[in-house]
């Protein structure tokens, strides 16, 4: 559904260096403990983790983040000693314009919206069987997780930061559930014009 991380560090209007920033800005961190925290969070960004040490090496360059002093024990044979960071100053005071600038609309980019674009007549039935199994996969996931219930977090005793995971699940369960009913609109146009295009074909023989 979102586009890969671009070159900028940008997927979908989402800021990925923000998304760095903000998660040292929580607590201190090298480089792997980053990549493991934000994929429990963000999984659906898909960073790997060259990515997040380029993002460290930005950040670090712009003043935003400096190396804490202290080195975390490597997890290797070695036992390499890893760079610990944390956030300036000025990188929370940037962090903090980020949150109140407004935020860009995400930008859904599917597969099959560029094939069916691309696609011809003749395509039809492979598209439809592409659609029919890409709903499939959607309507099972959806039965696979449960919908939290948005009145339960707005209690004030519920931790904030379980209350925002919380929200951005109900975000990603209610656009899977706009996709499979997408999907399910274009799945009965596609059968419809099949079955118009098979009756046209028989009249004429």
């Amino acid at each position: 559904m979102y586009g890969p991380v671009s070159g900028t560090g940008d997927v979908s209007g989402l800021s990925t260096k923000h998304v760095v920033l903000g998660l040292l800005i929580e607590q201190p961190g090298y480089g792997y403990d980053l990549l493991k925290r934000a994929r429990t969070r963000f999984g659906f960004l898909g960073l790997s983790e060259n990515f997040v040490y380029k993002t460290l090496e930005r950040l670090e360059q712009d003043g935003w983040i400096e190396e804490k002093g202290d080195k975390a024990a490597g997890n290797t044979r070695r036992g390499a000693p890893r760079v610990i960071y944390r956030s300036t100053r000025l990188g929370r005071e940037r962090f903090k314009e980020w949150l109140a600038a407004p935020s860009e609309r995400a930008v859904l980019r599917d597969e099959l919206q560029a094939k069916l674009n691309l696609s011809e007549p003749d395509d039809l039935p492979e598209l439809l069987a592409v659609a029919e199994t890409q709903a499939r996969e959607c309507v099972a996931e959806l039965a696979s997780v449960r919908r939290p219930v948005l009145a339960q977090v707005a209690e004030p005793d519920v931790p904030w930061h379980h209350a925002a995971v919380l929200m951005a699940d109900d975000l990603n369960l209610r656009w899977l559930q706009a996709l499979v009913d997408w999907l399910n609109a274009i799945c009965e146009v596609i059968e419809e014009r099949i079955e118009r295009t098979s009756g046209s074909s028989a009249f004429s023989l």
